[in-house]
């Protein structure tokens, strides 16, 4: 299972594409959408949501997961179908448009990418928790405590 620092690394790396593409989307997105054909600009704007949606996603996935790993909250109910990644049919769609402005699909394929590594995770803890805690002890890399 996954460490606290895996934790810790992925949301500084998910607030940082946050960041990120909070300022694409209040510095350029309007500015570039507006430019563009209507079906570009409508196009743009559901890309847009998809990136806001997937990284929405993962950031609830990683609190509840940390909570975890605090004690707050059992891996039952971490693994409860509403607590699971949501979202798989917007947020696991690559629409790699290239009239797409650079900056957006660049920011696309990266949210992708950390949706696709946390729901392969969701998958595997959620796995673990149906097997019991058997499965979340021991191992090659030795004893390890999610709760």
């Amino acid at each position: 299972m996954a460490t606290v620092e895996f934790f810790d690394r992925t949301m500084i790396e998910t607030m940082a594409l946050l960041a990120e593409s909070r300022r694409y989307l209040i510095d350029r997105a309007e500015t570039e959408t507006n430019a563009r054909p209507v079906d570009q600009g409508l196009v743009s704007s559901m890309e847009t949501m998809r990136l806001v949606a997937r990284l929405t996603q993962v950031l609830a996935w990683l609190l509840t997961h940390r909570a975890v790993h605090a004690g707050e909250m059992s891996l039952w109910e971490a693994t409860r179908p509403e607590r699971r990644l949501g979202g798989h049919s917007l947020c696991n769609t690559d629409h790699d448009d290239a009239a797409l402005p650079e900056e957006l699909r660049r920011l696309l394929q990266r949210s992708l990418s950390l949706y696709q590594r946390i729901a392969r995770l969701d998958e595997q803890v959620a796995r673990a928790a149906e097997e019991g805690p058997r499965s979340l002890v021991g191992g090659a890399s030795g004893p390890q405590k999610l709760n």
